[in-house]
């Protein structure tokens, strides 16, 4: 059987509310919603945690690529340069 979701034991507690539940069942039914929503709360400070820290990551990523990328042009640019000084210098002249 699949777990019910934190609204369907919201709900369950809402009928039993309605229904003139045992006070103890009703204590019972907070207890475990409590316990869900602790569970829910301790997950979503790991996973905020784990997202700060794969920005950052992502961000140095970017810098590196950033960085080669910049180099890549400058290196182009200079290849591109050469050859240009190397095609003037040898080619023939007519006459």
């Amino acid at each position: 059987m699949p777990m019910k979701t934190l609204q369907e034991d919201i709900d369950d507690l809402d009928r039993m509310v309605d229904t003139d539940a045992p006070k103890d069942a009703i204590r019972s039914q907070i207890r475990l919603i409590s316990r869900e929503v602790a569970q829910l709360e301790t997950d979503y400070a790991r996973l905020a945690e784990a997202h700060e820290k794969l920005q950052a990551e992502k961000a140095e990523v970017d810098a590196k690529l950033a960085k080669l990328e910049q180099q890549n042009i400058q290196s182009s640019l200079e290849r591109v340069s050469e050859r240009q000084r190397q095609s003037t210098r040898f080619t023939p002249r007519r006459q």
